[in-house]
Parts: C-alpha cells; structure tokens; sequence
C-alpha cells in the first residue's frame, strides 16, 4: 500500500478503498505553525490582559472627593472673608455707637446742668415777683411806676426762664431719646460682631479640617496611583515572561514539526500515523487552551495560574512527543 502525493498542500485526496492514509495532518512545518503554532498563543495575551478597573476608579472616585473638598474650602474661605469683613465693619459701627452716646452723655450733663441753672432762675424770679408784690402794699403810691417797672422785668425773665426751662427738658428727652438708641445700635453691632467673631472660628476650624482632609485624600491619591503603577509594571513582567515561553513552545514545536515530516518517510506508516496522531491530539489540546484562554473571564493573577498551568500541559504533551520521537529514533 501506499500513499498518494498531494500537488497542492491545502487539497485533501481521496484515499482509495482498502488503503491506509499515512499522510501528515498537515504538509510542511510552515502548515503546523499556522494550524496550532500561533492559534495557540494568540488568545493569551488578550486573556491576561483584562486589567481590572478597581485602581482607576479608585483614583477617580478619590480625585472627585479631593475636588468637593476644596471647593468646600473655597467656599469657607469666602464666607470667612465676609464674616472678618463683617466683623470688621460691626467694630466700626460700634466704635461710632460709643462715640455718639460719649457725645449724647456729655450733652445730656449739659443739658441737665442748664435745666438745673434754669429751675434755680425760675424760682428765683419767681420769689423776686412774689417779694415785689409784697413789698408793693407797704409801699406808698409813689413808687407805684416803679414797682410796676420791676415787677413787669420779673415777669419777662420769668417767662424766659420758662421757655428756656421747656426748651431744655425738650432737648433733654431728644438726647436721651438718641441715646437709647445708640445704646440700641451699639448692642446691636456688638451682637453682630459677636457672631461675625463666632462663625469665622467655626470657619477657621472647618478649613483646618478640610485641609488635613485634602492632604490626606492626595496622599491616598498618590498610594493608588503608585499601586497602579506597580500593578501595571509587573502585568508587564508577566507578559514579557509569557511571551518568551509562548516563542520557546512555538519553537519547541516547529521543531517537533520538522522532526515528525523527516521520520514521516523512514519510519513503518503504522508507527508514524500513531506519531501524527499524538501530534494532533497535542494540537488540538493546545487548539483547546486557545479556545479556553478566549472565554476565561477570571482575574488577572487567575488568567496568569491558568495559562502557566495550560502551559506546563503543553510542555508535558511536547515532551511526550519528543520522547516518542527518541523512541522511533532509537528504531533506526
């Protein structure tokens, strides 16, 4: 029996009845490689590859919190702007409030002094009247023209002395009304400055807070971005690794490739189809690994322990070939 040469590597020859197709799975190394070689490997790096998003999200979630934070401060800044602004102006008003009711004390002596110089004139004219009419009835009617005289003066002055008396305790109830009501503004700027003074401490103490918060999530922002970085460095470590042991197996099986098309002519057909048939069975299997590699959905430490493992298979099926291959050349 024997085998029928094919002219084109991809036709497939129909084998006649009775005969045993010795043939190679595939005709030359360079259609081993692209059946298995590279199929087999090509799914790795997509596999390992799905980074997970935690650490970015991480960050980003951290940088949003640092933004809210000092725009928080922003806005504290500002109101303990206003409230020192406030206070400030509140001083001013209250140092006016204490000058004007200075002034209204210093005008309220005076006026209470004048009023005080006012009621002794009153009663003094007032007596000088009452002794010009007594002294008018033991007096003869002489002097009549000039008691009258006198007596008209002391009425005139008496009367100036009452309006200069009314015109006092007027003055008197405006001032002490002005006074209270800068008692009134000066309590009032003293309470606004109290409060101005109170919510720019609270403030105060809220921004330190803030601060220490923003230094804090920079520094958490600095650790995961180093973590990434580290993370990211040593994905790239793995990958470097595995595709040195991806090239060393798809070498490993070029070889295996070249060695099996050389035997496939000095060996019995029996034992070479037994050979070529171990060697599909080792394509396929790595043929699976690529299919599993695609649809694997674990992390990335998982799809690293599953691709080494599924390599460590394929370095055992290729040692096993290798060693059929010593035994056949042993035969020889």
């Amino acid at each position: 029996m024997g085998t029928k040469d094919c002219q084109n590597p991809t036709d497939s020859p129909k084998v006649e009845v009775g005969e045993i197709d010795t043939r190679a799975p595939f005709q030359s190394v360079k259609d081993a490689v692209n059946l298995f070689g590279e199929g087999a490997f090509s799914g790795e790096k997509s596999a390992i590859k799905k980074a997970k998003p935690h650490s970015t999200e991480r960050v980003l979630a951290r940088e949003t919190q640092l933004h809210l934070a000092q725009k928080e401060l922003k806005k504290l800044k500002e109101q303990l702007k206003n409230a020192e602004i406030t206070k400030a102006q509140a001083l001013v008003e209250l140092e006016k409030a204490k000058r004007a009711v200075e002034d209204l004390t210093r005008k309220l002596k005076t006026v209470s002094e004048s009023k005080e110089t006012s009621i002794k004139a009153t009663e003094a004219a007032k007596n000088q009247v009452k002794q010009l009419e007594e002294a008018n009835c033991g007096n003869p009617a002489g002097t009549n023209g000039v008691w009258k005289q006198d007596l008209e003066s002391a009425r005139e002055q008496y009367t100036t002395e009452i309006t200069e008396l009314d015109a006092a305790k007027q003055e008197l109830r405006q001032i002490r009304k002005d006074c209270d009501a800068s008692l009134e503004a000066k309590a009032a700027a003293f309470k606004q400055a109290a409060e101005a003074e109170l919510a720019a401490k609270a403030n105060m103490e809220r921004a330190g807070e803030l601060s220490k918060e923003i230094t804090s999530i920079k520094e958490s922002i600095g650790q995961v971005k180093l973590a990434t970085l580290q993370a990211q460095q040593e994905q790239a470590k793995i990958y470097a690794e595995k595709d040195v042991q991806k090239q060393s197996h798809k070498a490993s099986l070029e070889e295996s490739a070249k060695k099996l098309l050389a035997l496939r002519r000095q060996f019995d057909p029996e034992l070479t189809k037994n050979l070529e048939v171990q060697l599909t069975e080792t394509m396929t299997e790595i043929g699976a690994l690529q299919k599993e590699m695609k649809n694997a959905k674990a992390s990335d430490l998982d799809s690293v322990r599953i691709v080494t493992s599924e390599l460590d298979d394929a370095k055992e099926s290729l040692h096993k070939v290798a060693e059929e291959e010593s035994s056949l050349q042993s035969l020889l």
